[in-house]
């Protein structure tokens, strides 16, 4: 669980990027074969929607890896339906607004305040990890 904190510590001090969940997965596969959480298939798919939040938000940023691309998702997410219920939320809550899904697998939105959009998908993975370890 100690592991775990030091992507804690990154939310908290607004440093987490879209490489880190790869290995906040890392962590969490460990310490689910070690018995401390469970981890099912939709925490994977939700870590997953989350890497290619963050990752949207720094193409708009102009930090993003030049793999990158505006909306596409097909190389982050195994799960559409998962993507989209996240996306149906922000939308909702208009963390993101200019939904828009295309037939080659991009869903491209705009995010009108960055800030808050990062605040709030830091907000949902914290979440999501405070849930797993019970805390």
């Amino acid at each position: 669980m100690k592991e775990i904190n030091i992507y804690t510590e990154k939310i908290g001090k607004n440093t987490l990027s879209s490489s880190d969940i790869p290995l906040v997965l890392k962590v969490l596969r460990q310490d689910a074969k070690t018995g401390l959480i469970e981890l099912t298939k939709d925490d994977i798919h939700l870590f997953q929607v989350y890497t290619f939040a963050l990752q949207q938000l720094e193409l708009a940023g102009g930090t993003s890896s030049s793999e990158v691309h505006a909306g596409d998702w097909r190389q982050t997410v195994d799960d559409l339906s998962t993507l989209k219920q996240v996306i149906d939320e922000m939308e909702q809550k208009r963390i993101i607004t200019n939904v828009s899904w295309n037939a080659g697998g991009m869903a491209i939105f705009d995010i009108p305040d960055r800030k808050m959009y990062k605040t709030f998908v830091y907000s949902i993975i914290l979440g999501h990890v405070d849930n797993l370890y019970g805390r």
